[in-house]
């Protein structure tokens, strides 16, 4: 029993590598033969996409049939067979089918062993990104834009088409996806589909336009297909320079683009074997979009010399393909452009052009008032059976909507099935546009965190590979930037603050200075009172040059030491001015020691010490230091006085630049708004940006009781910084 249930196992076990490796290496001669029948099969179906669906679509069931009867390991013949299927359906306008086909090569595609030989999976990978691109092709057509967005968003984001191997699939496969990602932008988030009623593209939209048609023209010089495919995209890139051209203005430049590309395509149809109707009708039904757009003034495309001669060149060249007989000059020019294209549309066999054709030469034939010949092609389109609902919601929303205001049907009936049906596909078009709206604001965050995470990851891998490697020599250089880093920040700082306050410290040096002025021209002033006035005008205008100098960054520079707070007390003792006796001014001795820039700190207590002195009439200004109880290395500084003391709103706006508040109860007293008590905030700003965060100054003050100003200031020596 254990003998037959082992081999069993092996049977299975050798079942399986066979069907696993039969991609592989092909078994033998009758194998080579198949494949290559059904590689014949695909490239007739390919072939033959955009002239002859239905036989393209012949080819590619006799491919899949092949491949599943005489081999079913064939999976890369089989998928290319759907994709054939899909596309044939999607010119049929048979859209559920083709849905099918894309499902069945993502499920083929799905199975794909591990084990295959590199090219074979890559293969499948292509060819599953083909599928998907008819995915988006069908949404767009069904007017799901979110969803079609989201899908080509995915497929860009897989970076299949990224690798750029030199074959025919995935040259196919990139210029799919240009068409595709053209086609979104310039016509189904365009709402001008007939183009009568203008084209208009907002600023993002335009910049976005831009970039794709860049990197567009630079990818596609490497990339050969066929010669259909190569009109396509042609027809893609065209189509994106004319609306570029009509919501810039009449642009004669990108309009040029457009015709460039247009004659590229003509050249092709006049060749012998490449005349393709459904590309024939492109070319003509784009030279009458462009004539209708009411953005397009005519002199752009008939006096422009830049865009004048290349469309000669275009009509000549369609005239050999297609006999027509219109001129430039002729009146009528937008509407034959029509006629012709719609009699091309409607040779092939795909209806979802036939109404599209239809509704776009209608559109414009109510634009210029030929009610008649709209009415013609309304009547062409309600009696085409070959169109059904769902198939076209955009195309039969201008459908009805061009019935109902020309008046087409005087049954009241008719009428109210036609906005019945156009109010209930204005509604789907709504829905999926601000779906699509919604998607873009969250995939443009998207991108922008995926930008963000993908520089951080970068930047943090490099960092770790170097750090192993040279550890060192980062140590040192992270010193060298750190010292960069810190004077750069240090001079953005002065510059900024110095711009922004230099209006209000103009305005306070202003305001402090006029009393003493108008004190000095006062004839009854006593010798005494002038004498003061001279020594605070004095004063006021060190304070000034001490200002420039701190604010300016080529000027006074922060000089870090440690130094003793008694030689600071004794030199503003000395140059401190007492002009009334009665007032006691007593500094208390100390030991201890700060660290920061000495002459700042002399001016810092110098103008503290002066504008406690300014209004104190009769008591005592103190000056005292001790080590602050709350944190030991700082040094408490207080400058404490018996004077005037200031009101609530007065403390409360004290150091701030951008109030004009006086320091003083006495509007007529000699002195001004405290700019020395501006300049104080600004030197222990200076002073906490160099030594410890937490420097800092206030106030405290009750009217007719007197003010004391604290300062914290960085301890020097013993218990400080050094």
């Amino acid at each position: 029993m254990r003998d037959f249930v082992w081999r069993i196992g092996m049977m299975a076990m050798a079942i399986a590598l066979a069907a696993g490796c039969g991609n592989r290496q092909p078994g033998g001669q009758v194998d080579l033969r198949l494949r290559g029948r059904v590689d014949r099969l695909n490239k007739e179906a390919f072939m033959d996409r955009f002239d002859n669906p239905h036989r393209s679509l012949y080819f590619s069931y006799s491919a899949v049939r092949l491949v599943q009867d005489s081999l079913p390991s064939y999976d890369d013949g089989l998928m290319r067979a759907y994709n054939n299927l899909a596309f044939g359906y999607y010119m049929v306008a048979e859209h559920d089918s083709a849905a099918a086909y894309t499902d069945s090569v993502t499920a083929v595609g799905s199975r794909t062993p591990v084990r295959w030989h590199s090219s074979l999976r890559r293969n499948a990978e292509v060819e599953r990104v083909i599928a998907q691109l008819m995915q988006v092709r069908l949404l767009q057509r069904s007017c799901r834009i979110a969803d079609s967005y989201q899908l080509l968003y995915d497929i860009n984001q897989s970076k299949v088409l990224k690798r750029q191997p030199d074959n025919y699939l995935y040259s196919y496969a990139q210029m799919e996806y240009f068409i595709t990602s053209l086609t979104l932008n310039y016509h189904y988030r365009n709402s001008a589909v007939a183009s009568s009623s203008g084209t208009t593209l907002s600023a993002d939209t335009k910049a976005v336009m831009r970039d794709l048609l860049a990197d567009v023209e630079q990818a596609r010089q490497g990339l050969r297909c066929d010669y259909a495919e190569e009109m396509s995209l042609n027809y893609a890139l065209a189509h994106s320079y004319y609306r570029l051209a009509a919501a810039s203005g009449s642009d004669a430049r990108l309009l040029g683009r457009a015709y460039d590309y247009l004659y590229a395509n003509a050249k092709l149809l006049a060749m012998p074997r490449q005349y393709c109707i459904y590309h024939l009708a492109n070319v003509f039904q784009l030279q009458a979009f462009i004539a209708a757009d009411t953005n397009i003034t005519r002199d752009t495309y008939t006096r422009n010399p830049q865009c004048h001669a290349k469309l000669r060149r275009l009509m000549q060249t369609t005239q050999r393909v297609y006999r027509t007989d219109t001129t430039l000059a002729a009146p009528d020019y937008g509407m034959n452009m029509f006629d012709v294209s719609t009699d091309l549309f409607f040779q092939t066999v795909d209806p979802y052009q036939h109404l599209g054709a239809v509704v776009a030469a209608a559109e414009y034939c109510l634009h210029i008032g030929a009610l008649d010949d709209a009415y013609d092609y309304y009547t062409m389109a309600l009696t085409d059976t070959s169109w059904h609902d769902d198939m076209a919601p955009k195309f039969e929303s201008m459908l009805y909507d061009g019935l109902i205001r020309m008046g087409y049907s005087p049954s009241a009936e008719d009428n109210a099935r036609w906005y019945a049906r156009e109010m209930e596909l204005l509604g789907l078009i709504n829905r999926n546009e601000s779906a699509d709206l919604m998607l873009q604001d969250r995939l443009f965050r998207s991108e922008s965190r995926n930008r963000y995470y993908t520089v951080a990851i970068s930047v943090g891998a490099l960092f770790l590979v170097v750090l192993a490697a040279l550890v060192v020599l980062l140590r040192r250089r992270s010193k060298v930037l750190r010292a960069e880093k810190q004077a750069l920040q240090q001079a953005k700082r002065q510059d900024v603050e110095r711009i922004a306050n230099v209006e209000t410290c103009l305005s306070v040096m202003r305001h402090d200075i006029n009393p003493f002025l108008s004190y000095l021209t006062a004839k009854n002033l006593s010798p005494e009172m002038r004498q003061e006035v001279l020594d605070q005008l004095l004063r006021t205008f060190a304070n000034i040059k001490n200002w420039t100098n701190l604010s300016i960054p080529a000027g006074l520079q922060f000089q870090l030491s440690v130094f003793p707070l008694s030689d600071v007390f004794d030199s503003v003792a000395a140059s401190c001015v007492r002009l009334r006796p009665e007032v006691e001014f007593l500094f208390h001795p100390t030991p201890l020691r700060l660290q920061g820039d000495r002459q700042l700190t002399e001016i810092l207590l110098r103008n503290l010490v002066n504008n406690a002195l300014q209004h104190t009439d009769k008591g005592s200004v103190t000056v005292s230091a001790e080590v602050d109880e709350t944190d030991k290395r700082f040094v408490h500084i207080t400058v404490s006085d018996t004077g005037t003391g200031m009101d609530g709103e007065t403390l409360e706006n004290l150091f701030r630049t951008d109030k004009k508040t006086r320091t003083d109860v006495d509007p007529n007293a000699p002195h001004g708004t405290g700019f020395g008590l501006i300049l104080c905030k600004y030197i222990i700003k200076r002073h906490d940006d160099n030594t410890l965060r937490g420097c800092r100054i206030w106030a405290e003050s009750e009217v007719g009781k007197g003010s004391t100003f604290h300062c914290l200031m960085a301890r020097g020596g013993e218990g400080g910084m050094c």
